[in-house]
């Protein structure tokens, strides 16, 4: 049982998960009970639970697709699929049993009212039978051992010993008992608390783009190998093509997902104010968190612009800036949280005389964080607040104590409670006690004591247990008379004219003894015999 049913909370492996909604419908509905436990493979088309960061619960779905590490979920009812895509170690478990209804019944369990009624139930019972039993002893007490005319039954040296064992069971007994009633209040309150707390958190994300070029020239004094790569002086005269390269990257080191839009654009610019802007590459679209475009500038067709540009203001010897300034749009999701970024940094070239000279790269700061740069590498760094998990705690006399700790606590003291009572009511089982000291503590409600009760002129008619006795007085609604004489203890029912009669003598027995062998008293009764005579 405890191997199939045990919750996670106190140990165990199956999670209960009370299912809302409508999203898996027909086959459940809102308040039915789903049990889920860990499995070693999970197959498309399993019903399974993982936590959504996105929605911040637990979600039972179906299985649409696994891709890679990552489970794609569907509800049954809906038409799209889960934006959250749990790894292997997200996943909860999968469907062991389905409950129609049983949630509504657990979510009552844990509401304030019922979890004290149950507190309140469970404390009376464990404390009420000690109650009840210290009344009985003191009602005991009050028959203080009188003269054996009386009939009232002497308790010896040795019966006191044993009543004295009896109040220290009782008080370990009773001290149990609190402690298994302090336990299960501690239960309530840790079980019916989330184990668990949400806590706003930042999840991080950089976005970088590295430039760099590269070219072909005439092989001679300037470029020995005719190749000119990143950093090499460009001069116009011997380059003619001119590429540029464009490598972006969005990285995180909590899980996410992205796709975007990427846009190249030539921005051409003078000290005068006058810009003008060309499409290198038009949107293109791309999936993932890393692409890389390569874009080809014709250096003497940009210098016939600008010759033109020049001739028609009449701004001879001005100066221009040439940018290459990737336009980028990113969507998905860091950690679950949606994401919809703008991220346009810019490479600058300065066209003086003939020669291209790179200026370096450079990025504007966003509201979602800051931009930096390094050489031909912009870098921006921004982050999502998501929800996290902290353990949730409870203060108690200026300690807080985990939720989970306390449920280890309550369970293992409940537990610990019960076998010590449990032990101590079997050894005060086993303790030898005196059975007229017995009869009087269970039933002296019915006994009256009486002064040679035993001599009352009809013959009597032995009964081989006391609880022969108090049945008969109870099916004839009679009192049990009570007498003693020579040590030994007699008690009869009188009925119409019958007396039916039980006797024993001063001794000690155990428990079982007690409730299932009758003790003989065939000397006192020879004895009174003799008297009689």
């Amino acid at each position: 049982m405890w191997w199939l049913f045990a919750p996670t909370q106190i140990g165990g492996s199956t999670r209960y998960v009370v299912t809302g909604g409508v999203s898996m419908e027909p086959r459940f509905h809102t308040g039915d009970l789903a049990l889920v436990r860990p499995t070693s493979h999970y197959r498309v088309g399993d019903i399974a639970a993982y936590w959504s960061t996105l929605l911040h619960k637990v979600v039972l779905h179906r299985i649409h697709a696994i891709n890679g590490n990552a489970y794609v979920f569907k509800g049954d009812n809906n038409n799209f699929l889960d934006p959250t895509h749990p790894t292997r170690a997200q996943l909860l478990g999968k469907l062991w049993l389905h409950v129609p209804s049983a949630g509504v019944w657990l979510n009552a369990l844990h509401t304030p009212i019922v979890a004290a009624v149950i507190c309140a139930v469970l404390a009376t019972g464990l404390i009420f039978p000690l109650r009840e039993q210290r009344r009985r002893r003191k009602r005991r007490r009050k028959g203080a051992p009188g003269s054996l005319r009386q009939g009232i039954p002497l308790v010896n040296t040795s019966s006191d010993q044993t009543v004295g064992h009896r109040i220290h069971f009782g008080a370990f007994l009773t001290a149990s008992a609190i402690a298994a009633a302090v336990f299960v209040v501690v239960g309530l309150v840790a079980f019916t608390r989330p184990a668990g707390r949400s806590t706003a958190a930042t999840t991080p994300y950089t976005q970088q783009v590295s430039f760099g070029y590269s070219a072909s020239a005439p092989a001679g004094p300037v470029y020995p190998t005719g190749a000119i790569r990143t950093g090499d002086p460009i001069f116009t005269t011997l380059v003619h093509q001119l590429g540029v390269h464009v490598d972006y990257r969005f990285a995180s080191p909590a899980a996410h997902g992205v796709a975007g839009t990427e846009e190249v654009l030539l921005e051409l610019s003078s000290q005068t104010g006058w810009t003008r802007n060309l499409i290198l590459t038009p949107p293109t679209r791309f999936t993932g968190d890393h692409t890389s475009t390569t874009v080809t500038l014709d250096i003497p067709r940009i210098q016939s612009l600008l010759g033109r540009v020049t001739s028609l203001t009449g701004m001879a010897g001005a100066s221009y800036t040439m940018a290459i300034s990737p336009r980028l749009h990113i969507t998905g999701t860091v950690a679950g949280a949606p994401l919809n970024l703008r991220f346009a940094p810019v490479m600058n070239f300065e066209l003086g005389g003939q020669q291209l000279i790179p200026q370096g790269a450079a990025a504007a700061p966003s509201s979602a964080g800051g931009a930096s740069s390094s050489g031909l590498t912009a870098t921006r760094a921004g982050g999502v607040g998501t929800q996290g998990m902290a353990p949730a705690t409870v203060t108690v006399l200026g300690v807080s104590p985990r939720v989970s700790m306390l449920r280890w606590i309550s369970v293992l003291g409940l537990l610990l409670s019960a076998l010590a009572g449990a032990f101590l009511y079997l050894r005060r089982r086993s303790e030898p006690f005196e059975e007229s000291v017995k009869i009087q503590s269970q039933y002296g409600h019915l006994i009256v004591p009486v002064v040679a009760g035993e001599d009352l002129g009809w013959p009597a008619v032995d009964v081989p247990t006391i609880k022969g006795l108090v049945k008969l007085a109870e099916s004839g609604q009679r009192l049990i008379l009570h007498s003693r004489s020579n040590d030994v203890d007699t008690y009869m029912v009188n009925d119409e004219g019958t007396v039916y009669r039980y006797q024993v003598r001063p001794n000690k027995v155990v428990w079982g003894e007690w409730t299932d062998a009758p003790l003989p008293v065939d000397e006192a009764v020879s004895q009174q015999a003799a008297e009689a005579a």
